[in-house]
């Protein structure tokens, strides 16, 4: 099926969504084709793509799953400072908060089923859908 370009900015309370996380466009009808998703940036823009990173989208209605990162992965630290000691140390994990909670979004965001957003993909040469989220 052919898609067509799809880009946006991703807001919640007018301010760009905080710690990046996905978007994914999921047929709301029995209509053929696949989900488009992409990733949302740091500045809340997105690009969505289906079959090539960022071709877009099939055209048609859909439901839109937000999905934010809240949270770093845990990383490594390793203690560099004395190399004399050749002894193993175990490595530190480091993890925590990316995103106080006042700057998260509300979990129906992320709901296939129930969030509230909805969208259509004209079959045109570009598709810009932006999308205010609220608490």
């Amino acid at each position: 099926m052919e898609v067509y370009p799809v880009q946006g900015r991703i807001t919640l309370q007018g301010k760009p969504m905080r710690g990046g996380g996905s978007i994914a466009f999921v047929p709301i009808s029995n209509q053929a084709g696949k989900t488009a998703g992409g990733e949302i940036q740091s500045d809340g823009t997105y690009y969505l793509s289906t079959y090539t990173d960022g071709d877009g989208s099939i055209p048609g209605e859909f439901r839109v799953v937000i999905t934010q990162v809240v949270e770093a992965e845990p990383q490594v630290a390793a203690d560099i400072e004395d190399t004399s000691d050749t002894s193993e140390a175990a490595p530190t994990p480091i993890s925590g908060p990316l995103v106080a909670p006042a700057d998260q979004i509300p979990p129906v965001y992320s709901d296939h089923q129930n969030s509230p957003l909805t969208t259509r993909v004209e079959g045109a040469s570009s598709n810009d859908l932006d999308f205010e989220l609220t608490r």
